[in-house]
C-alpha cells in the first residue's frame, strides 16, 4: 500500500515537471501516513465459539494498538507438517501470510525449539510473570532440563473421567466404588450385565475410549502406566531410552489393554475413534468417558455457537468422578497449548509481535478465551475462581496434586505417533478376533519399544529374546476384577434431572407438612 502511494506521488511529480503541465499546478507533496503492518496469528481450529471469541479479542487488540490482526485457523491433523514447512522458510518482507505469533501443542514445543524454528522467549518472562503458572504447565516450554524457555502456556488440556449425572445417581454409584482398577472393572461389568437404558430407551454403554486410528491413544494410556510406576520413556546415561518393556510399565499396559479389548464393558471401543465415543456420551448412550474440560462448557452454549445445550447430556447433567488409582498413585494427564514466536519471523514486526504475545497472555484475556473454549487456564489465580464450580474441582485437584505431562523432549512427537500406531494395530487384531492375537500384541509392543529406542538413538545393549518373553508373560496375566455386589436397576427411563427430583421431593414434603398443620388447626 505504501509503495503504491509513493508510486502515485512520483507519477504526479513527473507530469508536473516534464509533462507540459504549468509549474504553478505542481501540488504540495506530503508523506503518506504510515499503514501499520498486519500481524498474523496462527491457531488451531477448535470450534465455532472459540473462533468467534478469538476474533473479538483480536478486534479489541486492534482498537487498543491500531494494528490489525489476521487469524489463520489450522487443522490439528495437518498442522504439524504445515508448520514444519512454513517455519523453515523466512518470513517475506511484505505480505501477511507468515505467522508472527502461533499456537503449538505443548508436546510440540521441544521439537520446534530443537529444530531452531521458534525463538526463545526468556526475555519476555518477567512481563508474563510465569510464577502464575503451575510447574507442570511450564515444563513443556523447555527442552528437557534446559533453562531456556521457548513458549508460555495458553490453556491446559486436563483429562479426567466424566459421568452422566442422572444415570450415575439413579444407579446409586459413588466415587469410592471405582477408585481402584479391580473395582472399576467390576462396576463396568455390572452395568453391562444390567442392560442399563437411558431416558429414550437406548442401551447405555458402560465406557469407551474410542481407539480406531485415533490420535489420543497415548493420552488414554498415560495414567495407566504412571499409576503402576511405569512410563513411555526414562532418562538413561546422557539421554533417554524406551521404558515400554519395563515390568512396571507392562503392568499398567496390561490393565489398559483389558479395558481396550473387553467387548462387554467397552462394546464399541475397537470400531470407533474418541470423537464417536464423545458423541455417544453426549447422546446419553454411555455412562462414563475420559474427556477434557471443554465438554463442561459446551453443554452451556447454544447450538449455533457450537454448543450442546439441547443435547441429552445437558439435560441429564455432567459430573466429574475420581478415576481409578494404581499401586503408586492416581495421576492426571496434563496437556494443552502454548503460545510462541517463529524464529524466522519478519524482524520489522518483532516488537509488535511481542506486544500481541503479551496481550494474549494477560490474565483477563486468558480467562476470556478459556471461558469460551472450555479449556482450563494455566493461571493459578484464575483457577481458584474456576474451582468454585464443582465440575472443575476434581480436574483441578488432579492438576495440583497429581498432574503429569509427557516427557518434554524433541523426539516426543514421533514417539507419540509410534504409541498411537501401536494402539491402532492392537485394536485391529482384537477386532478381527485373530487366533494369534496375543502373539500379535506382544510383537506390536516389542516393535514399538524398539522403534522408540531408535527414535531416541539409544544404543544400550539388552537381551531382546528375554524382553519378548517378559512382555508375553506380563500381558498373559489375568487382570483382577472385583464383583460389584450392590443392586443395579435395569432401566433408567425417567427424563427428570436428579436436581429436579430433589426439588419436587422437598416441595412434596412441604405440602404434606402444610396439610398436617391445617388439619390440626381445624381440629382445634
Amino acid at each position: 500500500m505504501i509503495k503504491r502511494l509513493y508510486g502515485i506521488a512520483s507519477f504526479v511529480m513527473a507530469l508536473a515537471l516534464g509533462g507540459g503541465v504549468s509549474a504553478y499546478a505542481v501540488p504540495e507533496l506530503r508523506a503518506a501516513p504510515s499503514v501499520p503492518d498486519t500481524l498474523v496469528l496462527w491457531v488451531m481450529d477448535q470450534d465455532i465459539n472459540t473462533g468467534s471469541a478469538l476474533q473479538k479479542q483480536m478486534r479489541k487488540y486492534s482498537q487498543q494498538s491500531g494494528i490489525p490482526v489476521k487469524i489463520r485457523f489450522l487443522d490439528w491433523g495437518a498442522a504439524f507438517v504445515e508448520l514444519n514447512k512454513t517455519l523453515a522458510t523466512e518470513a517475506p518482507s511484505t505480505g501477511t501470510d507468515y505467522p508472527d505469533v502461533l499456537q503449538l501443542g505443548s508436546s510440540w514445543v521441544p521439537y520446534f525449539a530443537k529444530a531452531g524454528l521458534i525463538s526463545p522467549v526468556t526475555e519476555l518472562l518477567d512481563a508474563v510473570d510465569t510464577s502464575r503458572f503451575y510447574p507442570e504447565a511450564m515444563k513443556s516450554a523447555h527442552i528437557g532440563r534446559d533453562s531456556v524457555a521457548y513458549s508460555v502456556p495458553w490453556f491446559l488440556d486436563i483429562r479426567g473421567f466424566f459421568a452422566n449425572e442422572r444415570l450415575w445417581l439413579e444407579l446409586g454409584l459413588h466415587d469410592t466404588e471405582i477408585d481402584t482398577y479391580p473395582k472399576f472393572f467390576g462396576v463396568l461389568r455390572a452395568i453391562a450385565e444390567a442392560k442399563v437404558q437411558n431416558a429414550a430407551g437406548s442401551l447405555v454403554a458402560p465406557f469407551e475410549y474410542g481407539v480406531k486410528e485415533d490420535w489420543t491413544g497415548y493420552q488414554q494410556m498415560s495414567p495407566f502406566l504412571w499409576n503402576f510406576g511405569g512410563d513411555f520413556v526414562v532418562e538413561a546415561d546422557d539421554g533417554y531410552r524406551s521404558a515400554l518393556g519395563d515390568s512396571l510399565t507392562l503392568e499398567g499396559l496390561r490393565h489398559y489393554l483389558k479395558l481396550l479389548g473387553d467387548k462387554e464393558i467397552s462394546p464399541n471401543n475397537l470400531k470407533e475413534n474418541s470423537s464417536a465415543a464423545a458423541d455417544r456420551f453426549v447422546r446419553a448412550e454411555q455412562l462414563m468417558i475420559f474427556g477434557t474440560s471443554e465438554l463442561i462448557r459446551k453443554i452451556e452454549f447454544e447450538n449455533d455457537l457450537g454448543g450442546l445445550i439441547d443435547s441429552p447430556i445437558a439435560k441429564d447433567g455432567l459430573i466429574t468422578v475420581v478415576p481409578p488409582k494404581g499401586p503408586v498413585g492416581n495421576y492426571t494427564f496434563v496437556g494443552g497449548s502454548h503460545l510462541t514466536l517463529p524464529k524466522n519471523g519478519n524482524p520489522a514486526k518483532r516488537q509488535r509481535a511481542y506486544d500481541l504475545f503479551l496481550f494474549m497472555l494477560r490474565a483477563d484475556n486468558m480467562d476470556y478465551y478459556s471461558r469460551h473454549s472450555g479449556f482450563i487456564p494455566p493461571d493459578r489465580g484464575l483457577i481458584r475462581i474456576w474451582m468454585q464450580d464443582s465440575r472443575y474441582r476434581q480436574l483441578i485437584d488432579g492438576l495440583e496434586n497429581r498432574g503429569r505431562s509427557c516427557q518434554n523432549i524433541p523426539e516426543w512427537s514421533e514417539i507419540e505417533m509410534a504409541v498411537n500406531a501401536m494402539v491402532t494395530s492392537i485394536a485391529a487384531s482384537l477386532l478381527k478376533n485373530e487366533a494369534d492375537v496375543s502373539e500379535k500384541m506382544v510383537q506390536s509392543v516389542f516393535n514399538t519399544h524398539e522403534k522408540i529406542n531408535s527414535i531416541l538413538g539409544y544404543k544400550g545393549d539388552y537381551d531382546r529374546v528375554a524382553l519378548k518373553r517378559r512382555i508375553k508373560a506380563a500381558l498373559a496375566q489375568p487382570v483382577e476384577e472385583t464383583r460389584y455386589e450392590k443392586g443395579m436397576g435395569a432401566e433408567v427411563k425417567d427424563s427428570v434431572s436428579p436436581r429436579l427430583v430433589v426439588v419436587i421431593s422437598l416441595g412434596a414434603i412441604a405440602i404434606i407438612l402444610l396439610l398436617v398443620f391445617i388439619i390440626r388447626f381445624r381440629k382445634h
